[in-house]
């Protein structure tokens, strides 16, 4: 459940990133930054997966909410990154 849980925070960081700083004129560091908190969401989410499809004594409760907290990063991320490379040239 913390790698689902830490996945979500990872995602929300990004994403309210994104709506403070907009889609134009990106630092190289901020850019670097927000990308990695986007392989940081994608991949907690993948472990928390794992973790969820291998833990034996997770109650099927437990499995679906770890589910439900691992699946917005992980459709939630291509969504976004389409919006910004859409964005981003209309920005100049």
């Amino acid at each position: 459940m913390r790698f689902a849980i830490a996945s979500i925070a990872c995602l929300s960081a990004a994403v309210l990133a994104v709506v403070v700083r907009g889609a134009a004129d990106w630092l190289r560091s901020f850019a670097t930054t927000w990308y990695a908190l986007f392989g940081a969401a994608v991949l907690l989410a993948v472990v928390a997966l794992v973790a969820a499809l291998v833990e034996r004594e997770a109650s099927l409760g437990r499995r679906l909410a770890i589910v439900s907290l691992a699946l917005p990063a992980l459709l939630a991320v291509p969504a976004l990154l389409w919006v910004i490379a859409t964005l981003a040239p209309l920005a100049d």
